[in-house]
């Protein structure tokens, strides 16, 4: 049997899976394919459709706006994803976000490497402490809790969340305080980190009315998906003191071209969606990819 792979995983895995199957790294024999697993690359419906011996797609990780999951479905091919296998890098990679903006690292080694400060004391330099602060949250999932967690226990924050989907009740016993609107969340605190899919709902969620009325001391950090904020928005919104800074794993674009306005931010921090890209959480999700491919394959 042949199983479609084209971007690296586990070294524990992948020699579990070769030691099965005839492993590929394109799609131009869909028609041969008895199972696929994907990270970022995409799988049409027109693939979908060729693969006549498909039996499962396997998600490495969890978003699938990669994934035709309707032409999946059409054809009675299960889509399986990884959910909570990468939250711990991926709350880790947030949390690192918030401490760099709130001390500007970036533009602080930008400015050294460039000759720019000459001079102890440069009131430019001055950050901000994350302690006692207020976080919101875009989405209440594995990621988003495990970011409260360490936000709450290291620098004892105040938290609260933005979820359409829950009710005061039930985020309170998840331990957050209910905003009702993104733009009173981006108004009311001073940091928001973003954990939500990527979907048609969700698609430029994150725009210029959410930031027209922002805490101008806001900094924001997206590990979710790109698409969910607009760019653009976010680059006005950086430019003009809407809000102080941001930081960012993912792109509409990935990886974004080197001439991309936020990239030219000092207080922007750009990132290659390495959240997930931790030995330990590939070693977990891998593993579990290739769980699924097995279970359908070698009942």
């Amino acid at each position: 049997m042949t199983v479609y792979l084209s971007e690296h995983i586990a070294p524990s895995a992948y020699k579990r899976l070769a030691s099965h199957f005839t492993i590929v790294d394109n799609f131009d024999h869909p028609e041969d394919l008895d199972a696929i697993i994907v990270r970022r690359a995409h799988v049409t419906g027109d693939v979908i459709d060729r693969a006549k011996k498909l039996k499962i797609i396997s998600m490495h990780g969890v978003g699938l706006d990669t994934i035709d999951v309707e032409a999946a479905q059409s054809h009675g091919v299960p889509v399986m994803n990884v959910p909570g296998g990468s939250a711990e890098s991926v709350a880790e990679l947030a949390v690192t976000y918030l401490m760099a903006l709130s001390r500007k690292l970036l533009p602080i080694d930008r400015g050294l490497r460039e000759g720019r400060y000459h001079h102890f004391g440069e009131t430019s330099l001055i950050g901000t402490e994350l302690y006692g602060k207020k976080l919101g949250l875009v989405g209440a999932g594995h990621i988003a809790g495990r970011v409260a967690e360490i936000m709450r226990g290291a620098f004892l924050c105040d938290v609260w969340c933005w979820n359409p989907h829950k009710n005061a009740e039930q985020l309170a016993a998840m331990g957050y305080k209910k905003m009702d609107t993104l733009e009173q969340l981006f108004h009311d605190m001073d940091m928001v980190s973003i954990h939500i899919p990527l979907t048609d709902s969700t698609r430029d969620l994150i725009s210029y009315p959410v930031f027209e009325n922002a805490n101008p001391s806001l900094l924001l950090a997206n590990t979710s998906r790109g698409g969910v904020v607009d760019e653009g928005a976010l680059y006005d919104a950086l430019t003009t003191g809407k809000i102080r800074a941001a930081a960012s794993d993912v792109f509409v674009s990935e990886p974004p071209a080197k001439d991309a306005p936020l990239l030219t931010l000092d207080n922007f921090i750009a990132t290659l969606h390495i959240g997930g890209s931790t030995n330990e959480a590939l070693d977990r999700v891998s593993n579990a990819a290739v769980d699924h491919v097995m279970e359908v394959l070698c009942p």
